[in-house]
């Protein structure tokens, strides 16, 4: 089967398959299978053999754009993937229209790419590590946020303007303060529905995007509007795919997370109470660039 094939939208999926399969391969390890699948409302989590386990957002709670006949998973077909090579189920889902798919083809994908997020693993290619992002942020820069999250309060106050952009409802940021006056929150922070990306992106001297634009195949447009940006980064447990494939496709940085102790994650997975719960206790931080 030819990889190739398949929408443009997703072409970063395939890309990152590409590179991990050739990595796979110069470095003769084998290809892990699918053990478990972790499906909750707000992610989606592929757990592989080898301690590969990857998640991607979902869009199930989160986003009112996406309805059920987009983000339903089918419990009967990824029960019958249980035991299949992560690879194929990644080709498998990459070529499927429904976002629901391309969420698990994602997760897939940043499973196999635990391997490769090490500090070892990036400086041993020449990616940079170890260092914040927030530093680099100048007083009298343009910084612009894609997606809505617990990101934008450490940018606050750090730069000359601020915006943000997400699919939600500009509302479901909004706080009313009542006092001597009525005003409205946050305060130093834009907020723009995501029709205005382009407009916002383009003036951006630096762009923080979410990983979940590889989830809904906007990945490549959003990154185009940021052409013009000092540094373009993408952030968030969805953007754990093989830096290499990112940096390759007008990304500086990538702010993610990998699974610190992937049989703990796994037992968690099944036993606590959300998947955020699992996600905090187990994850590994971590920015890479070619900086």
């Amino acid at each position: 089967m030819d990889i190739m094939d398949g929408t443009k939208s997703h072409s970063i999926l395939k890309k990152g398959y590409i590179k991990l399969k050739d990595e796979y391969r110069r470095l003769n390890m084998p290809e892990p299978v699918v053990k478990y699948f972790g499906i909750n409302p707000g992610w989606n989590a592929v757990i592989g053999t080898q301690g590969c386990c990857g998640v991607a957002m979902s869009f199930q709670d989160n986003n009112p754009q996406y309805g059920d006949d987009q983000t339903y998973q089918d419990l009967k077909y990824l029960k019958s993937c249980v035991g299949r090579s992560l690879f194929e189920f990644a080709d498998e889902n990459i070529r499927e229209s429904r976002l629901s798919r391309h969420s698990v083809a994602l997760a897939a994908l940043n499973a196999l790419s635990q391997p490769f997020v090490t500090d070892e693993m990036l400086n041993g290619k020449g990616y940079k590590t170890g260092f914040e992002v927030k530093d680099m942020v100048r007083p009298d820069d343009n910084l612009v946020i894609v997606g809505y999250g617990g990101l934008v309060k450490s940018y606050a106050g750090r730069c000359r303007e601020l915006h943000v952009t997400d699919q939600r409802p500009v509302e479901t940021f909004r706080t009313t303060i009542i006092g001597n006056d009525v005003i409205e929150g946050p305060l130093g922070i834009t907020v723009h529905p995501a029709e205005e990306n382009k407009e916002v992106l383009e003036n951006a001297d630096i762009a923080i995007i979410t990983g979940s634009t590889l989830v809904n195949g906007t990945f490549e447009e959003v990154f185009e509007y940021a052409k013009n940006a000092r540094l373009r980064a993408i952030y968030g447990s969805s953007a754990q795919l093989i830096p290499d494939a990112l940096f390759e496709n007008n990304v500086d940085i990538a702010m993610s997370v990998a699974i610190s102790d992937p049989q703990k994650f796994e037992y968690d997975v099944l036993n606590a109470p959300d998947m955020e719960t699992a996600l905090r206790k187990h994850q590994r931080k971590y920015n890479t660039g070619c900086i």
